[in-house]
This record gives structure tokens, C-alpha cells and sequence, in this order.
């Protein structure tokens, strides 16, 4: 079974939360399978009306893809009817030039998640005490650091942080990573807007995913940490803890 907890602030600096997040079953079931956190960009109406339109927008879409090709394939078409759909809008109205949003989402196919990425928002994996990094962010420091040419600890690297080289709505066709992940026992599965991994180390994650057992509370303490260390962006949290049914 999943236990899952959603938290979203708007932080210590920012006026506005541009995040949204949604935790559904849109095919239908027993409970949630599709999670997914977006960050919108592009000032408080194009930012906050982008992250809103991608998350309710795929589900919404989601159960009329084919299923010919498999869950994966009309994940993804969802993905990407949403792009050109939220890209139009901006085309059409000149107040949301520009805007855009990031995507992660994960959905759970019987005993696999399904995890799909746009820009960086982060999917990680917490198992064994062990905090993996699931995605890649699309963002030109993390893209300078996969090439070898720049370290995180260089300045270069926090004064660019935000400069993401892919989003969903900025063109008409996107490019979706996709990964596959085996459901095990015991494991937690953290979504997140950059508002959390850009004011917390991954040592600082895994540290507290370790010691909050319950899911509720885990989250709540990831939020209140990510603003003690300065609360600089928006925060969305969605935690999501699988265990047997017998448990």
C-alpha cells in the first residue's frame, strides 16, 4: 500500500507560490497512483497559471491515450499533448508569453514506478538509508557538472542555479526523460520542487527521511528545514512510502 503526504509553501522570500502538485488515481483504482510536482516560471500569473495547467491537465488527459503501446507511451503523450496545449495558450495570450514549468511525476504500474521529468524538479529514491537521485535535472550548472566543466561547490554554479534548459510550455515540442524504477519494500519516493534541494544537501535529506518514520511528519520536517536554511524559493514536498498490504 502507498502513504503519501503533500506540502507546498511559498518560502521566506517570494511573494507568490508558483508550485502545484497533484496525487491521483486517473485510471481508476482503489488509490492514488499518479504524483506530481511542477514549478512554474515566467512572473506570479504566467508561473502560477503554467505549474496549475500541467498538473491538471495530464490527468485529465491521461485516460483517453491509447493503450497500445503501454502505460510509459500514454504517460508520455499525455506529457507531451500538455506542452503543445500550455504552449498555445501562451502563443495566443500575449500576458503569458514566457511562461513555462518544470514536470516530475511518478506513477505506479502494478510493481514498477514510472517516473518522467521536464527541467528540475527531482525525483529521489530512499531505501536502505540510502538517498539515490533519480532524475537529471535539466539545468545548465547540472549540465556543466555532467560535462566535467563546473563543481558544485564553484559560485558560478548558485548564481546560475535557476537557468533550466528545458521546461514544459517554452516550446512546441518537449523533451521528456523517462525512467523505470522497481517497487520495494519499505522504500519512500520524494518529488520535489528545486525549493527544497537548492536549500538542502542530499545528506540533509537522506538524514531526516532516516529519521522520520512517519511519512507526515517526514515531510513536514523536510518543509521547516528547507525554510530554516533561508526558504529562498517556493517548497513543494510529495512523500510517498510503499508498504506490503500486510504490514
Amino acid at each position: 500500500m502507498l502513504q503519501f503526504a503533500a506540502f507546498s509553501d511559498v518560502g521566506l522570500v517570494r511573494k507568490d507560490n508558483e508550485d502545484s502538485s497533484y496525487s491521483g488515481c486517473p485510471l481508476g483504482g482503489l488509490q492514488e497512483n499518479l504524483f506530481i510536482v511542477a514549478d512554474g516560471m515566467g512572473g506570479h500569473r504566467g508561473g502560477s497559471y503554467a505549474s496549475r495547467f500541467v498538473v491538471r491537465k495530464i490527468p485529465e488527459l491521461l485516460p483517453g491515450r491509447s493503450r497500445e503501446g503501454g502505460i510509459l507511451t500514454a504517460l508520455m503523450e499525455s506529457v507531451e499533448r500538455t506542452n503543445r496545449a500550455l504552449y498555445q495558450i501562451a502563443q495566443d495570450q500575449p500576458e503569458l508569453n514566457g511562461m513555462g514549468s518544470t514536470l516530475v511525476m511518478a506513477y505506479l504500474d502494478k510493481k514498477e514506478w514510472l517516473i518522467i521529468n521536464v527541467g528540475d524538479s527531482r525525483a529521489y529514491e530512499f531505501v536502505q538509508d540510502e538517498l539515490r537521485q533519480i532524475t537529471q535535472d535539466h539545468s545548465l550548472v547540472e549540465e556543466l557538472v555532467r560535462a566535467g566543466r563546473l563543481s558544485r561547490e564553484d559560485k558560478l554554479y548558485q548564481t546560475n542555479r535557476h537557468v533550466i534548459t528545458r521546461a514544459m510550455g517554452s516550446e512546441p515540442i518537449v523533451e521528456e526523460d523517462c525512467f523505470t524504477l522497481p517497487v520495494k519494500e519499505g522504500q519512500r519516493l520524494l518529488l520535489c520542487s528545486d525549493g527544497l534541494h537548492g536549500m538542502l544537501a542530499d545528506e540533509t535529506i537522506a538524514a531526516i527521511l532516516k529519521e522520520e518514520i512517519d511519512t507526515t511528519r517526514a515531510a513536514a520536517r523536510l518543509l521547516q528545514e528547507a525554510k530554516e536554511a533561508g526558504g529562498k524559493d517556493n517548497i513543494t514536498i510529495l512523500l510517498i512510502d510503499y508498504r506490503e498490504e500486510n504490514e
